[in-house]
C-alpha cells in the first residue's frame, strides 16, 4: 500500500513537473480580442502648438481590438478624451470688428477623438508583440479663449489619421491581463479661428499611451 502510495505521489509530481516546462517554453497562445485603458499624453506641434505650446498628460483612452482569423491583423477602436492648455500674461487679441483687448489669455482645447483601427502584429501568441496601426476617424474638439470674464470658443468636427507604434505586453504566457504602450502622430483637419490674425488649421500632435488590457481567447 504504501509503495503504491509513493509512487501515485511521484506521478502527480512528475505530471506537475512536465505541465510547468511545457508551460514555461510554450510561446503562450493569440487572444482572439483584447479591450484596453489607457492614460494619454499629448504633445502639441504644427500650428496646434501656436496655439497650445505646452505638453498635456490630462486624457485617457478606451479601446478594442478583434483579430481577423488566420491572420496577424485585428480590427477596432479607440475612443478618446484629452484636454490641452495655457496661460498668456498681456496678449492682445484683435477681433474681427478692428477691437483689440490686451489682457491675461488663458486657452484651452479639449476633444473627444472616435477613430476606427487596423493593427499588425509581429508576434501574436508571444508574451510581447510589437505592432504598426493605422487608425481613422473624426474628432470633436471645442476650442476656448478667456480673455478676464470673456469666454470666447468655437466648436468644430473634423477628419484624422493617426499612424501608430506600440507593444502589446502579457503579464504571464497564459494571463488574461496585459499592458499596452504606444506612441502615434495625430493629422487633422481641425482649425482654429477666432479673428483674421489668429487662424491655425490642419491640427497636429504626438501621443504617448500607458494602459493595462484585459485580453480573451
Amino acid at each position: 500500500m504504501k509503495k503504491i502510495f509513493l509512487f501515485l505521489i511521484l506521478s502527480v509530481l512528475l505530471s506537475v513537473s512536465v505541465v510547468a516546462q511545457e508551460q514555461s517554453t510554450s510561446p503562450g497562445y493569440k487572444p482572439s480580442s483584447y479591450y484596453t485603458f489607457a492614460w494619454n499624453t499629448l504633445w502639441t506641434i504644427g500650428d496646434f502648438n501656436k496655439w497650445v505650446g505646452n505638453g498635456s498628460p490630462a486624457g485617457f483612452n478606451f479601446g478594442g481590438r478583434y483579430f481577423i482569423p488566420g491572420t496577424n491583423f485585428a480590427a477596432g477602436f479607440n475612443i478618446q478624451w484629452q484636454r490641452v492648455w495655457q496661460d498668456y500674461p498681456q496678449q492682445t487679441f484683435y477681433g474681427d470688428n478692428g477691437v483689440a483687448l490686451t489682457a491675461v489669455n488663458y486657452r484651452f482645447t479639449w476633444m473627444v477623438p472616435f477613430q476606427a483601427a487596423i493593427d499588425y502584429y509581429f508576434i501574436p501568441s508571444k508574451m510581447i508583440s510589437p505592432y504598426i496601426s493605422l487608425g481613422i476617424g473624426g474628432d470633436y474638439m471645442e476650442h476656448h479663449l478667456l480673455i478676464q470674464e470673456l469666454d470666447i470658443y468655437k466648436t468644430y468636427w473634423d477628419f484624422s489619421l493617426t499612424p501608430e507604434i506600440g507593444a502589446l505586453i502579457k503579464f504571464g504566457a497564459f494571463s488574461n491581463f496585459g499592458a499596452q504602450i504606444a506612441f502615434n502622430y495625430k493629422w487633422t483637419t481641425n482649425q482654429i479661428n477666432f479673428s483674421n490674425n489668429d487662424k491655425f488649421k490642419n491640427l497636429q500632435m504626438l501621443q504617448l499611451r500607458v494602459g493595462l488590457c484585459y485580453l480573451l481567447r
